[in-house]
């Protein structure tokens, strides 16, 4: 009996020992996962701090507030709910853990809630009303052993009308599967259903939202390579009280690496289209782009200005509705700077000659067949060979344009496809020779080869492009 006892107490210490280890962990991680996140990119304004960490022997108590720091006076006001619009949160300590999902191993474990008691009466009240009672936002996150970290969070479903509208939501949730606290790589879905919107314009109905995210890879701690597919079925707007579209889109999207350069490719599927704004020859549509020979080096270096624009952008507005006009030339003469590097980066290093280029392909379906095709291929193949600066683009005429790619772009369309405006300024472009007439579909072949131009296998002179009724004796 006295070993029985021995051991139990033994046990306990070792788990009462492993909790306050797990705790220390825990609290240390959950720092650095607020400290990770970057509500404006690049900037201080409006950051998230972890205010308190109480920890007990088995859980602990958290907060984590939204904090504003240097507002121009006009946004001055917020600065009074600094620290008090908090998300609060529960942790139980592993290594068992009850989670809504069921028992689970794992350091620990945390249900947080949106706290906005701190604004003002009226506000708080109204979102009562909203919400029934319940937290707008719920989340939950399970810190696994290997560091990595699963987060589903959730807004609670509502419904409310007015006399300015009505909206309604079943449900929305986000969850997202990281390999370590603060990683940008990892998987991510949105779940929606039945989100509706409606006011005396029209009304809009999505039953059916499902996104997943995967994020391979974060090249420069700014551009990700991604796979994305998301599902929109049952999409469905009204005017008037009548359906103008309806159907079902999927759109999928991915980038990756070739070598030093990068790739994707791009899908866009409309099924089951209806409605008004329809044209009854209509059912099903398919877009497709594909990509390659994108200088990885340059798109990193694009996307990192972008961002610091971006940045300086906010920077600039603070610095106008503060009347700061040091600050605001001192950024705005940065922003020139970089803007100058920007469009270096994308005139001189981000293609390549005789790898980047494009496809596509694009169909419209129905129940007599397909109304549209189109389908091209372009290939940049630069200025003899090189990149050139955007000085030596802007002095190119048209014809020196059309020597920086080649070009393969075929149109085939039933002419009731186009609505009868559109059909009516159709002689323009066949006078020129752009569309042709051909057993009565609208077609057109237009190819650029070596700096020459041929349309439906005629030569066309470039500038006809920019004015098809112009003269289309001369060559190229």
């Amino acid at each position: 009996m006295k070993k029985i006892i021995l051991a139990i107490l033994v046990l306990g210490g070792l788990w009462l020992g492993g909790t306050y280890v797990i705790g220390q962990t825990v609290e240390s991680r959950l720092r650095e996962q607020v400290a990770a996140l970057e509500l404006i990119p690049g900037s201080d304004l409006v950051r998230l701090e972890l205010s308190d960490y109480d920890a007990g022997l088995l859980g602990a108590e958290a907060r984590t507030c939204l904090v504003f720091n240097r507002l121009p006076p006009d946004l001055a006001q917020l600065e009074a709910f600094s620290g008090t619009l908090c998300d609060r949160a529960d942790i139980g300590y592993g290594p068992l853990l009850f989670t809504d999902d069921g028992p689970a191993l794992g350091l620990a474990y945390a249900r947080g809630r949106l706290d906005l008691s701190a604004l003002p009466e009226p506000v708080t009240a109204m979102v009562d009303q909203v919400f029934q009672g319940q937290p707008p936002i719920t989340a939950r996150t399970l810190y696994r052993f290997d560091g990595g970290l699963r987060v589903r969070a959730a807004v609670t479903p509502f419904q409310v009308s007015s006399a300015a509208g009505r909206a309604s939501l079943g449900r929305l949730t986000m969850e997202a599967r990281s390999p370590r606290v603060g990683a940008a790589t990892g998987r991510f879905f949105i779940t929606g259903r039945d989100l509706q919107v409606g006011g005396p314009l029209g009304a809009a109905t999505l039953p059916v939202l499902d996104v997943d995210i995967t994020v391979n890879e974060l090249l420069g701690e700014v551009l990700p390579l991604m796979e994305m597919t998301l599902a929109a079925n049952g999409l469905s707007m009204t005017r008037g009280g009548r359906e103008q579209f309806t159907g079902d889109l999927t759109l999928r999207t991915r980038s990756r690496r070739q070598g030093d350069t990068l790739a994707g490719d791009l899908g866009l599927w409309l099924d089951g289209l209806g409605g008004d704004a329809v044209p009854p020859a209509l059912a099903s549509g398919y877009l497709g782009l594909a990509y390659q020979g994108i200088d990885s080096a340059a798109a990193v270096r694009a996307q990192s200005l972008s961002r610091e624009l971006d940045r300086l952008r906010i920077e600039m507005m603070v610095g106008a509705l503060a009347d700061d006009q040091v600050a605001l030339e001192a950024n705005a003469a940065q922003a020139r700077q970089l803007g100058e590097e920007l469009v270096t980066v994308l005139t001189r290093e981000l293609l390549r000659p005789d790898r980047s280029g494009l496809t596509l392909l694009a169909v419209l379906d129905g129940d007599k067949g397909r109304p549209l095709t189109l389908d091209g291929r372009l290939d940049y193949r630069g200025l003899d060979g090189l990149n050139a600066t955007l000085a030596e683009l802007r002095m190119l005429p048209p014809a020196g344009l059309l020597r920086l790619v080649d070009l393969a772009l075929n149109l085939d369309a039933d002419p009731a496809l186009l609505p009868p405006p559109l059909r009516a300024n159709l002689a323009g472009p066949m006078q020129a020779g752009l569309v042709a007439h051909r057993d009565g579909r609208l077609v057109s072949r237009l190819m650029v080869r070596d700096g020459a131009l041929t349309v439906n296998g005629e030569p066309l002179a470039p500038a006809a492009l920019m004015a098809p009724g112009a003269d289309l004796s001369a060559g190229p």
